[in-house]
């Protein structure tokens, strides 16, 4: 549902209004859909967790990719500007 601007997103039964532009409104469905389906899965594992803690729990499991890309790409970029660098000492030789 959306509305002037506005676009409402179901999770866990309650209604989130958030405001998001045209070219928000894609990403923002395919968030809140991963979000949904992996509460599912918490829900099949913990299935004695409150909801408050269905969202913890698997905010915990979505942010752990997240922090493993964070290091690759920061241990990339430091071999990158090595090989620059060393690019750039060879040049000047």
């Amino acid at each position: 549902m959306k509305e002037n601007g506005v676009r409402v997103l179901k999770i866990l039964g309650r209604d989130y209004p958030i405001k998001a532009s045209a070219s928000e409104e894609r990403v923002l469905q395919e968030a809140a859909d991963l979000l949904q389906q992996r509460l599912s899965e918490s829900r099949q594992r913990f299935p004695a967790a409150s909801k408050d803690e269905l969202l913890v729990l698997t905010a915990l499991n979505l942010c752990v990719p997240l922090l493993q890309q964070e290091r690759q790409m920061r241990a990339a970029e430091q071999r990158l500007a090595a090989c620059i660098e060393q690019i750039n000492r060879q040049s000047q030789a």
